[in-house]
C-alpha cells in the first residue's frame, strides 16, 4: 500500500513539473490570439514527447463564434461619454419607452404575492393559454397551449431552442441577407451551416422565388424568414409570401418565422405570416417576444409555436439548460397580452411618426439608398455609392461606423454583421431631438467624403 501511494505521489509530482516547464515555454514563446475577448494559447509541444493542453483552453464551439460588433460599439460609446463627449445613439435595438404601467404592476404583484418559484419548463399554462388567445385574436392562428407553445427567456432563447431541436450537424439553413446578426452564430452553434442568400434594396430586401429555388439542396433543412425585418424594417406582403409557398411546400423545409416586430407595422399594413397559409402551417415554427411590442426587453420573455414534437423537443432542451422562464416575467406577460392594448398602439404610433421624421431627412442624401421602413424601428442605408461616385475606395461599414463615432460622436451599427457591408443601420427608437441632430452630423460626415463642408 505504501509503495502504491509513493508511486502515485511520484506521478503527480512529474505531471506538476511537466506543466510548469510547459507553462514557462508557452510564456517565453508568447503564442496566443485574442478571440471573443479571451486569450487563447496554442497547444504547447514540450521536449518530453508529450503534448500538453492549457487548462483554460475554450471550446472550439465557442471560438467559432463571432464577437458582437454592437457590444464593442456600446463599450466605446461608454468610454467617450466618460471622457465628457456628448455621444448620441442611433444604435439601440430596443424601445426607448418604459414598460407600460399595468405590466409593471403585475410584475410587482407577482413578487409581493410569492409568485417566484419554478414553473413548468414550457411556461405556466396560464401564460400559454393567454398567448394562444392572443394569437387567435390578432392573427387567427390556432395553437394548443398544452402541445404547441413554448415560453422561453426571450426571443433569442426561443430561436436557439428551435434550431437545436431541428438542426443536425451538417444541415444547411437558408438565411436571407440582411439578417438579424445573431442568426449565423446560433445556426453554427446548433451544428448547421448558414447558407446566405443576398437580397437587394431594389426589391425592398425581399427574397425572390428564384433565389429560394436556387438555394435549396438535398442538405437544406430550414429557412429563416423575418418579417418585419431587423435590420431592414421590410415587411413581407401576403402576395410576396404566396410566391414562395409552392417552393416551400415542395421542399418540405422547416420555416422559422421570426415575427418579433409583428405589431410594429406602419401605413396600415397587416401582418402576413407563413403560418397563415394552411399548406405551410405544419412546417412553420412561429417565434415572437414581449420585448419590442411591450417594451419588455429586460424582462427576457419570448415564445415559440409549432409542431408538437418539435415543441416537445425544444422544451426538453430548455428544461435541461435553463429550467423555466422567470415566474415574475411570465405573470407580467399575462397582463401584457391579455388586457388593454392601448399602450402598445401608442408606442407604435410614436415609432411611425419618428420613422417619418428620420426618413424625411435621410431620403434627401445624395448617393444613399434606403427603402422606406415598413415596420420595426430601423433605417438600413446603402452608403457605398457615396465613395464610389466620388472616385474613392469604400472603407467598409465597420470603418465608417468607427469614424462616425469618433469624429461625429454618433453611435450607429455597421451593416457587416447583418450580412451587407455596403450598409449601416440607424434606429429611430430615439427622441426627435436626437434623430435630427444625429442625422445632421452624419450628413456632414458623408458630405466630407465628397469634399464638401
Amino acid at each position: 500500500m505504501i509503495h502504491v501511494v509513493a508511486l502515485a505521489t511520484g506521478i503527480l509530482y512529474f505531471i506538476g513539473l511537466l506543466y510548469v516547464l510547459c507553462e514557462k515555454q508557452r510564456r517565453s514563446s508568447g503564442s496566443f490570439d485574442e478571440r471573443c475577448g479571451v486569450s487563447r494559447f496554442s497547444v504547447v509541444s514540450c521536449n518530453f514527447g508529450v503534448t500538453a493542453l492549457p487548462l483554460h483552453q475554450p471550446s472550439e464551439r465557442s471560438l467559432a463564434l463571432t464577437p458582437s460588433v454592437t457590444l464593442a460599439i456600446v463599450a466605446r460609446t461608454a468610454v467617450l461619454r466618460a471622457e465628457g463627449k456628448q455621444v448620441l445613439s442611433l444604435s439601440v435595438g430596443e424601445p426607448d419607452f418604459p414598460t407600460p404601467e399595468k405590466i409593471r404592476e403585475a410584475g410587482k404583484y407577482a413578487i409581493d404575492h410569492g409568485i417566484t418559484k419554478y414553473t413548468a419548463e414550457r411556461g405556466t399554462m396560464e401564460l400559454r393559454t393567454a398567448i394562444a388567445q392572443k394569437l387567435f385574436r390578432d392573427q387567427r392562428l390556432s395553437y394548443a397551449p398544452d402541445k404547441n407553445i413554448l415560453v422561453s427567456n426571450g426571443g433569442k432563447h426561443v430561436i436557439s431552442n428551435l434550431l437545436l431541436a431541428t438542426i443536425n450537424p451538417g444541415d444547411d439553413v437558408i438565411l436571407p441577407a440582411p439578417y438579424f446578426l445573431a442568426y449565423p452564430e446560433l445556426i453554427k452553434l446548433a451544428g448547421g451551416t448558414p447558407v446566405i442568400v443576398p437580397t437587394e434594396a431594389k426589391h425592398r430586401y425581399i427574397l425572390q422565388p428564384e433565389q429560394l429555388s436556387s438555394a435549396i439542396t438535398a442538405k437544406t433543412k430550414l429557412i429563416v424568414l423575418c418579417t418585419p425585418s431587423n435590420p431592414t424594417s421590410t415587411v413581407y406582403t401576403r402576395d410576396e409570401l404566396a410566391a414562395l409557398v409552392p417552393i416551400l411546400v415542395k421542399s418540405k423545409l422547416w420555416i422559422l418565422a421570426d415575427e418579433v416586430y409583428e405589431h410594429l407595422l406602419f401605413d396600415g399594413r397587416e401582418q402576413a405570416s407563413p403560418a397563415h397559409f394552411p399548406e405551410l402551417f405544419d412546417q412553420t415554427l412561429y417565434v415572437s417576444s414581449f420585448s419590442k411590442t411591450y417594451a419588455m426587453t429586460g424582462w427576457r420573455l419570448g415564445y415559440g409555436c409549432g409542431d408538437s414534437e418539435i415543441i416537445k423537443a425544444a422544451a426538453c432542451i430548455q428544461g435541461n439548460m435553463t429550467s423555466s422562464p422567470s415566474a415574475i416575467a411570465q405573470y407580467a406577460g399575462i397582463e401584457a397580452v391579455s388586457n388593454d392594448q392601448r399602450a402598445r398602439e401608442e408606442m407604435r404610433k410614436s415609432f411611425e411618426r419618428r420613422r417619418d421624421l428620420m426618413y424625411s431627412l435621410i431620403s434627401q442624401w445624395e448617393h444613399v439608398e434606403t427603402p422606406k421602413p415598413e415596420g420595426a424601428f430601423y433605417c438600413f442605408l446603402k452608403i457605398d455609392e457615396v465613395w464610389n461616385a466620388n472616385g474613392k475606395e469604400y472603407p467598409g461599414s465597420v470603418a465608417v461606423a468607427k469614424q462616425i463615432l469618433e469624429e461625429q460622436h454618433i453611435a450607429i451599427v455597421p451593416g457587416q454583421p447583418f450580412g451587407d457591408d455596403r450598409c449601416i443601420r440607424f434606429s429611430f427608437a430615439a427622441s426627435d431631438e436626437t434623430i435630427i441632430e444625429a442625422c445632421s452630423r452624419i450628413h456632414q460626415y458623408l458630405l466630407s467624403v465628397k469634399g464638401v463642408g
